[in-house]
């Protein structure tokens, strides 16, 4: 049986994109953080804590057990105050502002080949 891909769709307007490596200094958790800061124009330490919405250990090793992941179909998407946080299993994170509205689009494209 062959499984269809199910595309996510987001109504909200992309903020920052991230990467994280599996190589890389900064975990998953770490670079969420980073991207939603880079977003909100703060410094990570003015962000309320990460556990408050989604727990850091639990994000970590769930997408750390799949980095690199041919198969990028996973995504786990929260919110942070207002901003709309994807995660796909290959290392793609995107924040939206969810203050923003648009018309329903994919949150990730296809994988360039």
């Amino acid at each position: 049986m062959e499984s269809g891909v199910k595309t996510l769709y987001r109504g909200c307007t992309p903020v920052v994109d991230a990467q994280y490596q599996k190589d890389g200094s900064e975990t998953p958790a770490e670079m969420i953080i980073d991207a939603v800061a880079e977003a909100a124009n703060v410094e990570p330490l003015e962000l309320p804590p990460l556990y408050e919405f989604v727990d850091p250990d639990a994000l970590n090793t769930l997408f750390q057990q799949h980095e690199g992941a041919v198969d990028s179909e996973a995504v786990l998407s929260f919110r942070i105050d207002h901003w709309n946080v994807f995660v796909r299993a290959d290392g793609r994170i995107r924040v939206c502002d969810g203050t923003q509205p648009t018309e329903p689009q994919p949150v990730f494209e296809a994988n360039p080949a």
